[in-house]
């Protein structure tokens, strides 16, 4: 069962491509370069992160955009313990509805991809720590707000689910004081947390801009 939902929510966004090979035109080949925010909710640990990144856009067909990211997460736990975060991924949006940039307009999309992710998760005013390096799947919904027909304003909504091990902090009292509990486990079913992206994105240049040239002459 795991396996195939794996398999579902990389493969999902990609149903378009077959339809639309042969298809080319104003709103596909286009280069895009951003910056971004992230908030992490729900993690293992029961705390926020919040963090920040960059990522670059190439519009492969029509209704085919690709996503290529890097973000840094940090996540204070409770006071005594910090976590950090670093995602370098892909993800491939489909748009089911409109795909044209239009001034003004709101374009939806959905949503899925791989990441490889490296977590720290370190006792604070100790030299103890625990890190891992492993990759994960995720997958969600999100919208463009096109300021105009070059610049847009996306939010995405995801959700990231870890394979292989995780670092978990769990926080207890004793004695009346707080202590940390950090540990490395094996991912046990759906196990990640939820992300969401804000981003601003400029189009910079038409990748397939000597090709529709060719075309046209």
């Amino acid at each position: 069962m795991k396996k195939f939902i794996l398999s579902f929510m990389l493969f999902l966004p990609l149903l378009n491509i077959a339809q639309e090979r042969e298809k080319l035109d104003k709103e596909s080949g286009y280069f895009s370069l951003g910056v971004r925010s992230t908030a992490s909710a729900f993690s293992d640990d029961g705390a926020y992160g919040f963090g920040y990144g960059g990522q670059f856009r190439i519009r492969v067909l029509n209704r085919v955009n690709t996503d290529w990211y890097m973000d840094y997460i940090t996540t204070d736990i409770s006071g005594i313990a910090r976590r950090v975060d670093w995602h370098i991924g892909w993800s491939v949006l489909t748009y089911p509805f409109n795909y044209e940039m239009l001034s003004g307009k709101v374009t939806p999309y959905l949503l899925a991809g791989h990441c490889f992710d490296y977590t720290k998760v370190s006792k604070n005013n100790s030299d103890f720590y625990l890190d891992k390096f492993s990759s994960a799947v995720q997958a969600g919904v999100g919208a463009h707000y096109n300021v105009n027909d070059r610049m847009d304003i996306s939010l995405t909504t995801q959700y990231m689910m870890h394979l292989g091990y995780n670092v978990k902090a769990e926080v207890f009292e004793f004695d009346n004081k707080k202590d940390v509990l950090i540990e490395k486990q094996a991912v046990r079913g759906v196990e990640g947390h939820l992300l969401i992206n804000m981003s601003l994105n400029v189009r910079l240049f038409d990748m397939w801009d000597q090709h529709r040239k060719k075309k046209q002459s």
